[in-house]
């Protein structure tokens, strides 16, 4: 073990840049935490949205991505996927720039990226969004232990959905799904992918996703499908 970590800190101290799944990603940026590096070192970063998307997606689909974090699992689908449309939406504003430098270092241009939060609302006033020192618990929830926090954007989820016509839902908001699916359809969707918090949602939210998902012919995909991470994708009768 103590070997394993003498390589891990050398190969940070010497390597600006990692290769993941077929892309670079820089990881000098002070969004780079020791966990977040030592995932993309060691290849799991990220892997059970990977793996699921890597079976669903076609060749030329829209795809939401609602949570784009460090840019890494766009990056992936869109290089991999040369096709492919994604409207990406992170709302941390401090990730912007790191998502569009990863996206140039590899030359994606498939990806819009946006700073705002989705919500299925017609009231587009910003929304606190607290800050976690690990950016990946960062969320619009109150139940994160916040080191500050930010006002965000917001978009109506309905409409995105409405003008962007995605055939791919992918969803990791750190219990941002709590509100996320009230009040909106998923019929035009062929499949979801989406990360649960349940130390951040409650029980009839996790019940309400997945009532919404059977509503549209949404399924779970057990086979690529984790603990956290659920596959939805259609099942035509």
């Amino acid at each position: 073990m103590g070997l394993l970590i003498t390589a891990m800190h050398r190969a940070r101290a010497l390597k600006p840049v990692l290769n993941f799944r077929g892309i670079k990603v820089p990881v000098t940026g002070p969004h780079v935490s020791r966990t977040v590096w030592k995932h993309l070192w060691k290849g799991g970063y990220e892997r059970p949205e990977l793996d699921a998307l890597s079976a669903l997606v076609r060749p030329s689909d829209r795809i939401l991505e609602l949570g784009t974090g460090m840019g890494i699992v766009s990056g992936v689908v869109a290089r991999a996927n040369p096709q492919v449309r994604i409207e990406a939406y992170e709302a941390n504003p401090a990730l912007i720039d790191a998502i569009r430098q990863l996206h140039e270092m590899n030359g994606i241009t498939n990806v819009a990226v946006h700073n705002a939060v989705l919500l299925p609302t017609d009231d587009e006033t910003p929304i606190r969004f607290n800050l976690h020192e690990n950016f990946t618990e960062s969320s619009i929830s109150d139940r994160v232990a916040a080191q500050g926090a930010v006002e965000v954007p917001v978009r109506d989820m309905r409409k995105v959905l409405a003008d962007f016509r995605p055939d791919v839902l992918v969803c990791d908001i750190e219990g941002g799904e709590e509100a996320l699916f009230d009040g909106i359809t998923l019929d035009g969707l062929r499949a979801l992918v989406i990360e649960f918090h349940p130390r951040l949602i409650s029980r009839a939210a996790t019940k309400r996703i997945y009532d919404l998902c059977a509503a549209a012919g949404l399924y779970p995909r057990i086979d690529l499908s984790s603990a956290l991470v659920v596959a939805f994708e259609r099942v035509d009768a």
